[in-house]
């Protein structure tokens, strides 16, 4: 009984982690009643951005199949679909998990699909569910949900519709006019009308509103842009324009406008003297500027004895390490690998996991070693973030200290892009 309870805690660390260790506890124990832990993870998306991540249905299906205690997975899964009205993301799961099941044929999972799209919707996620029912049943199932959105908006004239799932809907459908379908469809039924209607507005003042800003240079456009400038915009400097905002802060004394001209350096390597930025990044942190965490996002692109000396001192005497890690990705030396571990080991906070995962990725990378694995191992068997959990399984495979453990675990993990790695053999 205790080896048990000891298992289920096991299989339900894994599977909130999101490992395929979880699949491999219950293929291997079909006599343990696990259906508690699986319904846990039916109703609720353990993944540390399940925007980002997305779902964890089919993850969870291929658990279920194992289970002795199917009808009562499905009543929950049927149950959590209807009743849950607090988390987006969990919602998002509970549709596609459902949407599993309609895909074998259940019509009780398919109608329960239908029945939930838009009826109590969570604040600002109405859209939760299309995407089920257009790969259910493709323009039909269009037809529901723009019917269903003009009930909607006859109800709640202020509601505000655009043109994404129509969008989405035609750019998979090249064979079909979507409109002009809807159209037709709009002529008999007045929801289609409404709703198009509302579309058409919503188009109409969105273009009325987007006339662009013309900036003197790239110095006014990052002072005055909002947010400072868009992701597009600045992956798109050129070399003169980076060099044009080095210039600038050398000579500008407004903390403010200094705090955005560094956020450009998180992305590109400052190309004049090393040791201005290093300047800013020992300066006093700051509660109204991010002056000092600008800087430090930026040394992670310069190399310098005195970069590495001020990295180590902050990372071993600072009372947040992890603030400095980044600093390491150019100044990685042999034996760096014991602090990160260190670090690690002693750290089971969810946030700064999550971060530990982004840092020592970088890392890694940029200095390719075996003694990647014993961190890389720690923050695997912690973190819950498929995403870089995958990145860390690259990692580990590039450096050929993959374990036999993690090469069986990762066929059947959450995250279906690390369960498509392959050639592994090739690389080990």
């Amino acid at each position: 009984m205790k080896d048990n309870k000891k298992l289920k805690s096991q299989f339900l660390n894994s599977l909130k982690r999101g490992t395929g260790e979880a699949y491999l506890i219950v293929k291997s124990h079909p006599n343990i009643d696990f259906s508690n832990q699986i319904i846990k993870g039916a109703l609720n998306i353990f993944a540390y951005d399940g925007q980002c991540e997305g779902n964890r249905a089919q993850y969870i299906f291929d658990i279920i199949s194992f289970s002795k205690q199917k009808t009562k997975v499905r009543k929950a899964v049927l149950k959590g679909l209807a009743n849950e009205s607090d988390n987006t993301w969990n919602l998002t799961h509970l549709f596609a998990l459902t949407k599993l099941y309609a895909e074998k044929g259940d019509t009780e999972a398919k109608q329960a699909i239908y029945d939930r799209f838009l009826h109590n919707p969570i604040f600002g996620s109405d859209w939760v569910g299309y995407s089920e029912i257009l790969e259910l049943d493709g323009f039909d199932g269009l037809l529901y949900i723009t019917e269903k959105f003009g009930r909607y908006v006859e109800q709640n004239p202020d509601d505000w519709q655009d043109d994404s799932i129509i969008s989405e809907f035609q750019e998979e459908n090249k064979y079909l006019n979507v409109y002009q379908e809807l159209e037709k469809k709009a002529k008999k039924n007045k929801f289609i009308r409404i709703y198009l209607d509302a579309v058409y507005s919503n188009n109409s003042r969105k273009k009325n509103n987007s006339k662009p800003t013309i900036f003197e240079d790239i110095i006014d456009e990052i002072y005055n842009s909002k947010p400072i400038l868009s992701f597009r915009r600045k992956n798109n400097l050129t070399e003169e324009e980076v060099t044009k905002v080095a210039e600038q802060l050398i000579i500008e004394t407004d903390k403010s406008k200094i705090e955005k001209l560094l956020s450009i350096f998180d992305r590109y390597k400052f190309p004049l003297d090393s040791e201005v930025i290093l300047n800013f990044a020992k300066q006093k942190r700051s509660s109204k500027y991010s002056i000092v965490e600008n800087a430090v996002y930026a040394l992670q692109h310069l190399k310098s004895k005195s970069i590495r000396r001020f990295a180590l001192d902050k990372i071993q005497n600072s009372k947040n390490p992890i603030d400095y890690l980044e600093i390491l990705i150019s100044n990685y030396k042999k034996g760096d690998h014991k602090i990160l571990t260190k670090i690690v080991a002693n750290t089971n906070d969810e946030d700064k996991i999550e971060s530990l995962a982004g840092i020592f990725t970088e890392i890694f990378k940029a200095n390719k070693t075996k003694k990647c694995k014993e961190p890389l191992e720690i923050l695997y068997n912690k973190m819950n973030c498929g995403i870089h959990r995958n990145g860390i399984i690259e990692i580990l495979i590039k450096n050929r200290v993959l374990s036999k453990k993690i090469k069986k675990e990762m066929k059947f993990d959450s995250y279906l892009k690390t369960r498509g790695i392959i050639n592994i053999n090739k690389t080990q």
